[in-house]
């Protein structure tokens, strides 16, 4: 079961938000975009971890993965 906000389907559990695709930035996206990019999977994953509490941790992990990406590309 996925919610709607916005107009978009937003996955409910960790098995959804690891579906979602893509799942790497498009590689001629800029630093900016990439960032935007891996920010919204971090955000998606937090709100999974609220969602799904037998994959709390797991969601978190995937979520600070995504984080670490983003940052890098912050600070680029």
């Amino acid at each position: 079961m996925n919610v709607r906000r916005s107009g978009r389907d937003v996955p409910v559990t960790l098995e959804q938000a690891n579906a979602v695709t893509p799942m790497t930035a498009p590689t001629d996206a800029t630093s900016a975009e990439k960032r935007a990019f891996y920010q919204r999977r971090a955000d998606m994953y937090r709100s999974v971890a609220k969602t799904d509490p037998d994959h709390y941790w797991e969601a978190l992990a995937y979520a600070g993965l995504e984080q670490e990406v983003a940052d890098r590309y912050a600070s680029s």
